[in-house]
């Protein structure tokens, strides 16, 4: 299952990506994207950066570690667009730390902190 359509940008402390909700995606319920697959875009933002950081070497696995402070204002449509952006806010060893927000149509439907451990997929 994937939910990034694309990555706009990425660098060492910004992801920005990019997805169309679609009628046939798991976290669509009665035309409306489920609170549950905010949480996923931003898992899979994160999980986008890993591997866009890493092209060209073996793959990494991303877990989520924790999810803190999660508020969800609103939820998208089918056919809206949706905007997911992370900013890292620490990286220890294999530990990451992001803040995270999902808008739509210049307004914010949800955020949070997460933090996620990278592994080797060896």
């Amino acid at each position: 299952m994937v939910m990034v359509d694309y990555i706009l940008h990425c660098d060492n402390v910004v992801t920005q990506t990019q997805t169309l909700v679609r009628e046939d995606n798991r976290f669509v319920e009665d035309g409306k994207l489920l609170r549950s697959g905010l949480l996923e875009m931003i898992a899979q933002t994160c999980a986008a950066r890993i591997g866009y950081l890493g092209a060209g070497k073996p793959v990494k696995i991303g877990v989520i570690g924790g999810v803190r402070d999660f508020e969800v204002f609103d939820v998208p449509y089918v056919g809206d667009t949706v905007t997911t952006e992370i900013d890292m806010t620490s990286e220890v060893f294999s530990a990451v730390l992001a803040d995270a927000k999902v808008t739509c149509k210049g307004k914010v439907l949800a955020k949070c902190s997460m933090k996620v451990f990278v592994i080797d997929n060896a």
